[in-house]
């Protein structure tokens, strides 16, 4: 909800967008998405999200709680969390772009984007998780393990996303 609206309004703007590169638009789009969320502007929305569930908290809560077991959007006290605790929380993405002779497809994480050509389903993008050699590899080079049930640091299931900014705090490390 909060990046919605931004990532196809950045998308817009980006030069590698107006050059026609729409690969490199599409990995641009996903990393402004980041630099929103780290900004004043995104932890302002973040915390209006906090805020929102503490108001109309029952009803969400409550399906958070029955599918998941946890209340995910309180700590421990039951408090909203704050935008530093929220710095953990991310989302997968799949943007498709369809242009005349063209389908250009960009993820992040373990959303998969399937195109069906008639009545077989061609994938489009790759999951990033964990067990695959060379998301494992950037795992580790960015100092983080991965359990024996694929997951990084004992919490994330996927290897890539928008947001989780906690994962991405090591400057020295170039995003890809």
């Amino acid at each position: 909800v909060v990046l919605q609206a931004p990532l196809e309004n950045e998308l817009r703007e980006l030069p590698a967008f107006k050059k026609r590169d729409w690969d490199q638009a599409l990995k641009d789009s996903f990393l402004k998405m980041d630099e929103i969320l780290e900004s004043e502007t995104g932890k302002d929305a973040l915390q209006s999200i906090a805020k929102e569930f503490q108001v109309k908290g029952a009803l969400e809560q409550a399906i958070i709680q029955v599918t998941t077991g946890q209340k995910e959007e309180e700590d421990a006290e039951g408090k909203p969390l704050s935008p530093e605790q929220l710095d953990g929380k991310g989302c997968t993405a799949v943007v498709v772009v369809l242009l005349e002779n063209e389908i250009i497809c960009s993820n992040a994480g373990d959303s998969r984007a399937v195109l069906a050509v008639n009545g077989i389903a061609k994938d489009l993008s790759e999951d990033h998780k964990p067990a695959l050699e060379g998301e494992r590899k950037r795992i580790h080079a960015a100092g983080s393990t991965i359990t024996p049930e694929g997951r990084v640091d004992g919490n994330l299931n996927l290897s890539r996303s928008i947001g989780d900014l906690r994962y991405k705090k090591n400057k020295n490390l170039k995003p890809e």
